[in-house]
C-alpha cells in the first residue's frame, strides 16, 4: 500500500470516528435530559 492509499484510510477512519462521536454526543443531551428530569422529579 502506497503512502496516499494510507492517508485516504487514515481520513476515512478519521471521518468515520469524529461521525460516531457526535452521533453519540447528539443522542446523550437529547436522552440524557429527558433522564435528568424524570429523575429530579
Amino acid at each position: 500500500m502506497d503512502l496516499g492509499a494510507y492517508f485516504v484510510s487514515l481520513q476515512y477512519v478519521l471521518m468515520g470516528s469524529i461521525f460516531i462521536a457526535l452521533t453519540l454526543i447528539f443522542l446523550y443531551m437529547y436522552y440524557g435530559k429527558d433522564e435528568e428530569e424524570q429523575a429530579s422529579e
